[in-house]
């Protein structure tokens, strides 16, 4: 019985082993069959042909500025993945794709205002390409060339005004550059993009003195201007020493927040410090206007103020945020007066203050990066009122409302230049 059962178990055991060995041999086979059945299966697409598309027929175009827009009927095959255009800029050479689904496509980034041949191609999904299709095309300016003819320099407090204008509201940084004191040559400084029609560049930071200077233009392919060079002493402009800074409250003024509510303290406003949890914050049982006045430590006349907001996807340009808001000055504390709490104070500012979003989109509504960015850099205001800058020492805000209506006012930091002309 018992050798019975082990020659069972040994016959059940070599039945079992040559069922795997049938398998992986079949398997084997199977793999060997379709790897020398079909080459094709290497393509990146899988399975093709040879045969190249047809090519693009009706074929239009529309001069843009440095570009085209390209007009065409695709080939009638059902194995096109998408069309491609070849052409030389400087002796290198560019291209750009449209889908199979387009019946247009934009080459961009050309630098001057002359014939440009660019090479139509077909591509079907097996890697093969058509005929090409030869277009000379006349592009209209380049937005670089027409944004740097109309650069206007003006010397400004801290530095200078740079007036702009691109009428194609194409995407493009406006480089800035500055004598360096040793070498005597141009030197990078700063840059900034832009995108709208119009606008102007601050440019800041820089001392009081003579120096050289020069700006340049370049787009996002690499096309960069001539540099505008030119010799000029921006005008006198100080930033404030924070370290001076106090918080004057009630009953030296008339104030009747709580700026300590939720965690916040007024001197989170002047402490270099922009973060979601460093801020100060008026409680929820009051009411705008909110006051809020600061001791600058100095006699000094106010040119700019540099507005940050607590940071956070959430808060930013969002909820007890700031929105609207008037800047005033003294420079000796006025008599309290209830009725008119104002009274004896100068208003510093022409028109009202307004913390504008730059993404548009209403409170609520999720941050972009712009918003982030926006809100990370301060909205900066220059105090608009006609010279001379009235000497004072006491700065003080009334807050108007916020982003969304709610009775209480936030804030993150505050910075301050005075100005000299």
């Amino acid at each position: 019985m018992i050798n019975s059962h082990i020659y069972s178990k040994l016959g059940s055991g070599r039945l079992f082993v040559n069922q795997i060995i049938n398998l992986i041999l079949t398997l084997v086979v199977v793999v060997l069959f379709f790897a020398c059945s079909d080459d094709n299966l290497l393509r990146p697409f899988g399975p093709g042909d040879d045969a190249a598309p047809g090519v693009l027929t009706n074929v239009t175009y529309t001069a843009l500025a440095g570009g085209a827009k390209f007009n065409y009927v695709l080939p009638p095959d059902n194995d096109l993945s998408y069309v491609k255009a070849e052409y030389y800029v400087n002796g290198v050479k560019k291209s750009a794709i449209s889908s199979q689904y387009n019946t247009t496509l934009t080459v961009e980034g050309l630098p001057e205002k002359k014939e440009y041949n660019v090479d139509l191609y077909c591509v079907d999904k097996s890697g093969n390409v058509s005929k090409p299709t030869r277009v000379t095309i006349l592009p209209e300016e380049s937005p670089v060339k027409v944004m740097r003819e109309s650069l206007k320099c003006t010397a400004d407090f801290g530095g200078f005004r740079i007036d702009y204008e691109n009428p194609s509201k194409s995407e493009l940084s406006i480089y800035f550059l500055k004598g360096d004191t040793v070498s005597g040559k141009l030197v990078f400084y700063q840059a900034r993009v832009f995108s709208q029609a119009k606008g102007t560049y601050q440019v800041v930071g820089l001392p009081n003195l003579t120096n050289k200077f020069g700006v340049f233009v370049r787009d996002r392919f690499g096309n960069t201007s001539s540099t505008l060079e030119f010799e000029d002493k921006p005008w006198r402009e100080e930033y404030l020493d924070k370290s001076k800074f106090k918080y004057v409250g009630a009953p030296k003024v008339v104030d009747n927040d709580d700026w300590y509510s939720w965690m916040g303290r007024p001197q989170n406003l002047w402490d270099d410090i922009v973060g979601e949890w460093n801020f100060a914050q008026t409680g929820a049982d009051g009411k705008y206007p909110h006051y809020f006045c600061i001791d600058l430590g100095d006699t000094v006349p106010i040119g700019r103020i540099l507005f940050q907001q607590r940071l956070g996807n959430g808060n930013v340009f969002n909820y007890d945020c700031i929105r609207h808001f008037e800047v005033y000055g003294a420079l000796e504390l006025p008599a309290v007066n209830y009725a008119n709490p104002l009274e004896g104070w100068t208003k510093l500012n022409d028109k009202t203050f307004e913390v504008i979003r730059p993404s548009g989109r209403k409170p609520g509504e999720p941050a972009t990066t712009e918003d982030i960015e926006a809100a990370e850099k301060g909205i900066m205001f220059t105090i608009d009122t006609p010279y001379p800058r009235p000497e004072i020492r006491y700065l003080r805000f009334k807050f108007l409302d916020s982003f969304n209506q709610s009775n209480m006012a936030l804030a993150g930091e505050f910075s301050f230049w005075a100005q000299w002309k």
